[in-house]
């Protein structure tokens, strides 16, 4: 590349990489390395190092903005009487509705970040994009759960500029709608319609991402489908849906602006296609809401038409750096989105494979040939990303996208794209969308189908820096051109990654990962020998639940196979929630649980042993009654490292009879109960215990104020050190013999700018 090009490189590398620092240099660290590269700039020599420099101060300056904008913590659960406007679309609850909200700017608290995620619960009035309320908020900090292979919902929130979470409490007000809006408002309406003129509700779901950017109304079933088999990237509206609008708006305009060439012959007939194709792109970007892929397809489609206009030629790389750069300057936090990664290395991969090769002859079957060279440079050139960010290997994703590109691509979206321009325009549109929704059921069969195969997808350890790194440039390595010399050496340098395995347990060592559940429990237990499930975590019991989501991919991660046995302690959502993702896995002779119906009951007496370490449940009797929480399965886990004690929900009365009936028992891990609730967590049992460790599964921000004052008060008192999965993130604790309980906290093992990282270990 040229000077130019180089200098626009360096700009993206330095923002992109700064998008990786775990902790944000504040206004002061800003001010310094903004002299440190006007200095560097006057020199030949170093002005490159200044480029970057400018780059990385672009992504940091709008970082640093954005937090000092996010609401306080020490204001979580405040009510505010505050007058917006909604934007983007209006995303439909089970029992009510979520949407972005944008404060007015007269308000008199400063202090309100530039947009609010609001939840409504069962509300009586229609919101619709772009209409003005007054609302009573109750407003918190953003936040999310923070597991080892879990999704980031905060990163995602940060990533949208999004500054507060709030539900509204009290009374409402309707104010006069402002004049904007109408391209939401269009994507609202089109999006119900296709919803309501679609029989199958996974076909209308699909409809509305593949042509509206919208996938609120998908199942997570759905969702995790398209995963596993490695298609979920055709929902990016991007270069294929993109090229196809241009392609129809050049050929439009082509023909019905033809007679202006004869009028006046400074008009060219293919410049007026390419504007007119250019201009009907840009306006589907907007109804798809500008989203990651599609500023990056229309960027790089102005960037053709412009260097066509100007007759002169433009190499692909350069159309993706300007592309790149571009976004970048649009959108400076772009780089915290998944979607910047998968667009831009997808595209930039085929480039690098394929750009500089001579074209094939013209033969029918060089389209399929160009197929499947593309998958096989997409599967082996994001390899690297699959593996070491998103932990999944998915052999099947060759086959499914040899179906599934063309099928969208000639069936699917050109049905939807007239379905789309009828209800725009009032027209009937009852053939066209029987059309779409027959080639949408067809594809969910057949990705079912593949998707039955065991080998069709699996979650993997993932990695570091140092396999993730080697492996891009070994994958890059064996796509390079022809000619490249020794391109086979690419290969070694993907196995590290590939075959990266987390340290195993050493021999009578316990590991216990209290998980970010949220309102709720889950705990994984692990030994040498097998791995125990403590609780679900919260969800419906049906199968729309946290653990459901992430237990494979937290598996893989902590290189676990499978679990052995699972004890749900009661019938709380909180802590049975996730029953239906799970209980299919285990017989029912390795599930103990208090509930009627699953697994065997759990009674004091039971015990097993895995390895060195012996597992003993204390609670409840074989008599009692069922006494809701304080039936809870009490377990006891006792080895070489030292013990755990898992409580389940139980309160003082019980564990005033745990004392009684075996002192305590003592343990140096003790998970809290109920998240450590006032009617729990008493200081006698504490003392009995004598934990070096207490534990609390709670949500950041909690509203029952969990861990409770007085159970932060006796842990104090018997000496043990008090830490929250809702402050900190899942918590890993490991016993080895001869030394002390060993914690760490996901704040700490995973550093972002954005996680509160005081007092977490």
């Amino acid at each position: 590349m040229g000077g130019g090009w180089r200098y626009l490189l360096l700009f993206a590398a330095g923002s992109v990489l700064a998008a990786a620092t775990p902790l944000l240099p504040g206004w002061w660290g800003i001010g310094t390395l903004f002299l440190l590269a006007l200095v560097a700039i006057a020199g030949r020599r170093t002005r490159p190092v200044a480029i970057f420099l400018i780059g990385a101060l672009w992504f940091l300056v709008h970082a640093q903005w954005q937090m000092d904008r996010e609401w306080p913590s020490q204001r979580a659960g405040e009510t505010l009487s505050i007058s917006g406007t909604a934007v983007g679309l209006i995303e439909q609850r089970e029992q009510g509705i979520r949407f972005e909200f944008r404060p007015d700017r007269t308000e008199t608290d400063g202090d309100l970040p530039p947009r609010v995620l609001v939840n409504w619960f069962r509300p009586s009035v229609h919101v619709e994009p772009g209409s003005r309320w007054h609302l009573e908020l109750q407003l918190r900090p953003i936040d999310g759960r923070d597991n080892p292979a879990g999704f980031d919902f905060h990163r995602y929130l940060f990533s949208r500029r999004i500054g507060a979470t709030a539900t509204v409490r009290g009374d409402f007000e309707a104010l006069e709608q402002e004049r904007g809006g109408q391209v939401n408002r269009l994507r609202q309406r089109l999006a119900t319609v296709l919803q309501a003129e679609t029989t199958s509700l996974d076909a209308a779901s699909l409809k509305r991402a593949l042509g509206l950017a919208d996938r609120s109304a998908m199942r997570p079933e759905l969702s995790d489908l398209l995963r596993r088999t490695g298609t979920a990237h055709l929902l990016a509206i991007s270069g294929l849906h993109v090229g196809m609008v241009a392609a129809i708006g050049a050929l439009l305009c082509g023909v019905l602006l033809a007679p202006l060439v004869l009028v006046q012959r400074r008009f060219d007939r293919r410049r007026l296609a390419l504007a007119g194709g250019l201009a009907a792109a840009t306006a589907y970007a907007m109804l798809a809401g500008f989203t990651l892929p599609t500023q990056r397809a229309l960027i790089m489609l102005a960037v053709v038409a412009m260097a066509f206009f100007l007759r002169r030629a433009i190499a692909p790389a350069h159309a993706l750096v300007l592309a790149l750069v571009a976004v970048l300057l649009f959108d400076p936090l772009a780089p915290l989105a998944t979607g910047f990664w998968l667009s831009f290395a997808a595209v930039a991969v085929l480039i690098w494979a394929f750009a500089w090769r001579p074209a094939d002859g013209q033969s029918r079957a060089q389209w399929f040939t160009g197929l499947l060279r593309a998958q096989l440079v997409i599967a082996v050139g994001l390899l690297p990303l699959n593996i070491g960010v998103f932990q999944q290997l998915v052999p099947a994703a060759f086959l499914a996208n040899l179906v599934a590109i063309p099928l969208v691509g000639l069936w699917i979206l050109p049905a939807l794209l007239l379905e789309m321009a009828g209800i725009a325009l009032d027209l009937p549109t009852a053939v066209v969308a029987r059309v779409g929704e027959h080639g949408l059921v067809w594809l969910i069969g057949f990705l079912v189908w593949i998707d039955g195969f065991e080998v069709s997808h699996a979650h993997v350890a993932g990695g570091t820096w140092k396999s993730v790194f080697p492996a891009v440039i070994g994958a890059l390595w064996l796509l390079a051109p022809k000619g490249w010399p020794a391109r086979w050496l690419g290969a070694p340098l993907l196995l590290p990654l590939v075959l990266a395995r987390p340290d195993a347990l050493r021999d009578g060592e316990l590991e216990l990962w209290l998980l970010d559940a949220g309102d709720g429990l889950a705990a994984i237990v692990r030994s040498d020998a097998e791995v125990l499930l403590y609780d679900t975590g919260p969800g419906d019991g049906q199968g729309s639940d946290m653990i459901g989501r992430e237990l494979d991919g937290l598996l893989a991660r902590l290189d676990m196979m499978s679990i052995a046995r699972l004890v749900v302690s009661h019938a709380h959502h909180g802590h049975s929630g996730g029953l239906g993702s799970v209980e299919h896995r285990l017989p029912p002779d390795r599930i103990y649980s208090s509930i009627k119906g699953v697994g065997q009951r759990c009674t004091a007496g039971q015990e097993w042993s895995a390895g060195e370490y012996r597992f003993r449940m204390l609670h409840p009797s074989a008599g009692l009654p069922d006494l809701g929480a304080n039936s809870s399965c009490v377990l006891h886990v006792n080895g070489p490292g030292g013990g755990v004690l898992l409580t389940g929900g139980i309160d003082a009365s019980v564990e005033a009879r745990l004392v009684q009936q075996f002192d305590g028992p003592p343990a140096d891990v003790l998970v809290l109960s109920a998240g450590g609730h006032r009617r729990a967590s008493s200081e006698p049992f504490l003392q009995a215990v004598s934990p070096q460790l207490a534990l609390a599964s709670t949500r950041r921000h909690d509203r029952f104020g969990r861990p409770h004052p007085e159970a932060v008060s006796s842990a104090a008192d018997a000496g043990a050190r008090l830490v929250s999965t809702g402050h900190c993130g899942a918590l890993r604790i490991r016993l080895r013999e001869g030394q002390p309980a060993q914690i760490r906290s996901m704040a700490t093992l995973n550093l972002r700018f954005w996680k509160p990282r005081a007092e977490c270990p």
